[in-house]
């Protein structure tokens, strides 16, 4: 860096009438002082790039557990769903069968009170 002032320095007082050299000094070392390396701006670039590409990993974890979650809840969902499907057919076989039953049953009496009303 030191270099660098030096040339700046060098180069402004040919570029332009200096009145106070050590003036020129100071607003040098100052612009020197805030002026990042090329090295450094890299390094710490990289290294948001690095925490980053970190944080994105991590983010796709995590959205793959609350997807896996969201399948498992799914899951049970279904079986829920067959179970419930199951019962309601359960019902509706016991209820169509027992229709059936008492048509039948009406069925039978109506005939034996028609061969009652025919044999009386």
């Amino acid at each position: 860096m030191e270099a660098i002032a030096e040339i700046l320095e060098q180069e402004l007082e040919e570029a332009v009438e200096v009145k106070n050299k050590k003036s020129l000094h100071r607003y040098i070392v100052l612009l020197t002082e805030n002026i990042v390396r090329r090295e450094s701006y890299e390094k710490e670039r990289h290294e948001i790039r690095s925490d980053i590409k970190t944080l994105a990993e991590i983010m796709k974890q995590g959205f793959e557990r609350v997807d896996k979650r969201f399948e498992g809840m799914y899951k049970r969902f279904e079986d829920m769903q067959k179970y419930m499907d199951k019962r309601f057919e359960d019902v509706d076989k016991r209820f169509s069968m027992m229709f059936k039953f008492m048509s039948l049953g009406f069925t039978i009496l109506a005939i034996i009170m028609v061969v009652f009303e025919f044999i009386a």
